[in-house]
């Protein structure tokens, strides 16, 4: 080997490390779903500072959906979380969450549809005309908060999907469009009491309606419902540049009742180690954002710490 072949020998594997350490998530990348720890946002925000988390996922602060506040809250928000050193990674809304008119649907969604109105006690008739409304809402909220991407949802799940498929991708077009026109991202989140429940349907979605201001809020677990494989089935489905944004949680079987139950993560089934060293070499830059979605003794900051500190564990040894 010459000198200027030593050179470039060094120089590519000075390259490789480069982009090896690049593509690694780390703990810059860990996030929470503030009520998920605690609805009182001024309690929730000194649990990032215990942890060196820098990002949250605001959904519900203070007993109402984040995006409904009136401006000056808002500006409260922003306030408490400059006052930690702390972004909003993503704004989450239940914008088509709601029931398509004339629809039938799943027995599973339509127990959903109740449970809902207790954090969004809008009268579900009232939902659908309204989502436009929300959505300029939403837009105006992420503003304030500085922060440019929106979760929303994919209308309550239907029995007849495939009838329905046409004013599905309907209502995600009409938002995009919106979207394209704000500037604003729309994350959507694979929900299955909704009609884009695992990869394979939020895929098939995404391709077709085809925008740079769509993508989605991949839910690790929530493909499994359906019986999806998160990992690698469900990943291989996706394309990882329409991934902008992750909830994490974990399951497992319950050995008494033999039925899926949300665990801290580490706890369960769900190989994260595996996972996020495929989205950091896939180029995922996101929040990997600790939807936490059990309790211990009644109470979800125990059972947040437990899953915060398994998912620490997890990046810690990512390389």
């Amino acid at each position: 080997m010459n000198r200027r072949q030593l050179f470039r020998t060094l120089a590519g594997g000075a390259m490789a490390a480069r982009l090896a350490q690049a593509a690694r998530l780390t703990r810059a990348n860990l996030c929470f779903i503030t009520d998920e720890v605690n609805r009182n946002l001024a309690l929730a925000l000194p649990f990032a500072a215990e942890f060196g988390i820098q990002q949250v996922e605001l959904r519900n602060v203070d007993g109402v959906y984040c995006f409904r506040h009136d401006n000056d809250k808002l500006k409260q928000v922003r306030a408490q979380l400059r006052e930690y050193g702390i972004r909003v990674a993503v704004l989450s809304t239940p914008i088509l969450k709601c029931v398509l008119p004339g629809s039938t649907l799943t027995a599973g969604s339509a127990r959903e549809v109740k449970v809902a109105q207790k954090d969004f006690p809008v009268p579900e008739e009232q939902q659908f005309a309204q989502q436009m409304d929300f959505l300029h809402k939403a837009i105006e909220a992420a503003r304030i908060l500085e922060t440019d991407k929106l979760r929303i949802f994919s209308y309550w799940r239907v029995e007849d999907r495939e009838k329905e498929r046409p004013r599905i991708l309907n209502g995600l077009s009409r938002l995009t469009e919106v979207a394209e026109k704000e500037k604003i991202r729309l994350c959507i989140e694979n929900e299955p009491s909704c009609n884009l429940g695992n990869c394979i349907e939020s895929a098939t979605v995404l391709r077709k309606i085809n925008s740079p201001w769509l993508g989605m809020a991949w839910d690790v677990v929530n493909g499994t419902a359906s019986g999806e494989t998160p990992y690698p089935d469900g990943f291989n489905l996706l394309d990882k540049k329409s991934i902008w944004h992750m909830h994490i949680k974990d399951t497992r079987i319950d050995p008494e009742t033999k039925r899926r139950q949300t665990c801290a993560v580490g706890d369960g089934v769900i190989p994260y180690h595996d996972i996020f060293t495929a989205m950091g070499k896939a180029g995922y830059t996101g929040a990997l954002s600790m939807e936490t979605h059990f309790s211990v003794n009644g109470s979800r900051e125990p059972a947040s710490r437990r899953s915060i500190a398994g998912l620490l564990k997890v990046v810690d040894q990512l390389t």
